[in-house]
């Protein structure tokens, strides 16, 4: 994984915690530490915008929709 190294400091289970999940994922902890960033990120932008859709009147179904296609969208250019 290319980028800028940084040292972050975890406690020894948090540590244990990433460890376990980066390996089910079969990634190293930095891939997945990134992973679940970028994640995060994406779901807290969905949030915003599905409250600015509610906001304005769009209808759950609606701005469910609008979220679905965001995340293909997402999905299709993340690769």
């Amino acid at each position: 994984m290319a980028g800028r190294k940084t040292s972050v400091s975890f406690d020894d289970t948090t540590l244990e915690i990433l460890a376990r999940r980066a390996e089910e994922e079969g990634m190293d902890r930095s891939a997945y530490l990134a992973d679940l960033v970028r994640r995060d990120d994406l779901r807290r932008r969905i949030a915003a915008d599905t409250a600015t859709l509610n906001t304005a009147g769009h209808t759950l179904e609606r701005a469910s929709a609008l979220t679905a296609a965001l995340i293909t969208h997402r999905r299709r250019t993340a690769g």
